[in-house]
């Protein structure tokens, strides 16, 4: 079972932000539209608009925001506030970054708690697929950086020393025979799932490029893994190699189990 990484400070961190967000945004709309109106009578009819919409919006963002923390605290949701949360996760994310530079706070915990709404939204699907459709995407700062053999074109180049995560990858990807790919940067994982057409995808990466990558990546359940960075960003990192293989098992054990 994939557990829940997710605390309840950051539950709790998560919800005065996304509060925020609804009271700055009506506080803004309504400033705007009392310092730019002149006509009384237009003014009168904006503002009975501004109120309605605005007070429906407040609404939907409050009901996303119980979905939210209800999803966070690994609580099962219906089928209707998973779409919701679905079609709104973009927005509420983006602007909760964008919030949280202007008050100078942790962006790297806003991320991880994004990736892991995503994790958890992906989970409630039930999304099954059979190996050969499952893509693991990894970050090359996962190899040795003292390593020679470069394994970005090729994973198999890795001479399987066993000195970083690589060779333990490699062995996943031999036992259930999934496709295990090294990605540089954005542009090369677009690349790889247009080449590969997966029905699933793996993604092991730091909070922004989990992020971002998930926001990127249309039509296609993504589950986000956090590297370890006992060295620092970018250099030697590792990755829970347990956690991958259980979302291995987590996507295909329906499948399996049909075909017995």
């Amino acid at each position: 079972m994939i557990k829940n990484s997710i605390k309840k400070n950051d539950v709790f961190f998560i919800t005065i932000l996304f509060l925020l967000i609804i009271v700055s945004s009506i506080v803004a709309v309504l400033s705007f539209y009392l310092v730019h109106s002149s006509n009384m009578v237009l003014y009168k009819i904006f503002l009975n608009i501004l109120v309605i919409v605005t007070t429906f919006i407040s609404l939907l963002l409050f009901m996303n925001g119980i979905i939210i923390i209800k999803l966070l605290k690994g609580k099962s949701i219906s089928c209707i506030s998973r779409k919701i949360v679905q079609i709104s996760l973009s927005f509420i994310y983006t602007n909760t970054v964008n919030l949280s530079r202007l008050l100078g706070l942790d962006k790297n915990k806003i991320r991880s708690v994004f990736s892991e709404l995503n994790n958890r939204l992906i989970l409630l699907s039930n999304t099954h697929v059979v190996a050969e459709e499952i893509l693991v995407l990894l970050p090359h700062c996962l190899q040795k950086s003292s390593c020679p053999h470069k394994i970005t074109n090729h994973i198999d180049n890795c001479k399987r020393c066993g000195l970083c995560d690589i060779d333990k990858l490699i062995e996943l990807k031999e036992k259930y025979n999934i496709k295990l790919f090294v990605a540089t940067g954005g542009t090369l994982a677009r690349k790889i799932i247009k080449e590969t057409k997966p029905k699933a995808i793996i993604a092991v990466a730091c909070e922004r490029d989990l992020s971002s990558g998930i926001l990127d990546v249309k039509n296609i359940p993504v589950i986000g893994i956090l590297n370890e960075r006992p060295e620092g960003p970018c250099v030697n990192t590792r990755v829970n190699l347990k956690k991958v293989e259980e979302t291995i098992q987590y996507f295909i054990t329906e499948v399996n189990f049909t075909k017995k």
